[in-house]
């Protein structure tokens, strides 16, 4: 049977494409259990899950997505991941923006802690890696690192109930378009973040901003 969902991240990862969002009834309403939106991640098997480029790079944020699950593998903090008939994708509609502050999560803590990174410790206690959030207080910056001083990273420092985090930018599509106007958010009073959890690397599980909402 299709699934359909919002899509609220299309990011880079491993050389492939991390598609997520919120899953929608046939109404195009968003699911809802326990009182949070109920999250999916297609994947592919692949090395890492990603999903090849060609499938993925002409799928747009807040595109309504409908495709055809195969299977719910076990994930443990991954928890939203299907996999899915790759020839099945295709896009129906579009997401009204001005409805996602209903689904924004509100949580003390994002995944957990006010660091950049989950560690392996502590891993098995999440049940999530995705989040919706609003944020009225944010700033693109950029950090060089020795090992590829010619390639900064370009990151966004926020604030959430109160606490400061700085993740990776992972969304091509605000890469690309901050790259071509570094005054791209100069008037903007608030973005809505697609925060995700990636794969396990060097022993910690870092946190990215994987969608940025305008």
């Amino acid at each position: 049977m299709p699934t359909r969902f919002i899509c609220l991240a299309n990011s880079f990862k491993e050389g492939g494409r991390c598609l997520a969002g919120i899953e929608l009834d046939v109404n195009n309403i968003p699911v809802i259990i326990e009182g949070r939106p109920k999250w999916i991640r297609p994947v592919c098997n692949t090395g890492h899950g990603e999903i090849p480029n060609h499938i993925a790079e002409n799928l747009s944020i807040l595109n309504i997505i409908e495709f055809d699950i195969k299977t719910v593998p076990p994930q443990g903090y991954q928890s939203e991941n299907v996999t899915f008939n790759e020839n099945s994708i295709r896009v129906i509609g579009n997401f009204n923006r001005n409805h996602l502050v209903n689904f924004c999560d509100n949580r003390d803590l994002i995944f957990g802690n006010r660091g950049k990174a989950v560690s392996q410790d502590i891993i098995g206690n999440l049940n999530h890696s995705l989040l919706l959030i609003s944020v009225t207080q944010f700033e693109v910056t950029q950090k060089v690192y020795e090992d590829r001083p010619d390639r900064p990273q370009t990151r966004l420092v926020f604030i959430y109930n109160g606490s400061s985090y700085d993740f990776p930018i992972t969304d091509p599509a605000f890469l690309l378009r901050y790259q071509n106007n570094h005054n791209l958010l100069a008037g903007v009073n608030q973005l809505y973040l697609s925060l995700s959890l990636g794969v396990v690397w060097n022993d910690w599980y870092y946190k990215l901003v994987a969608g940025i909402i305008l």
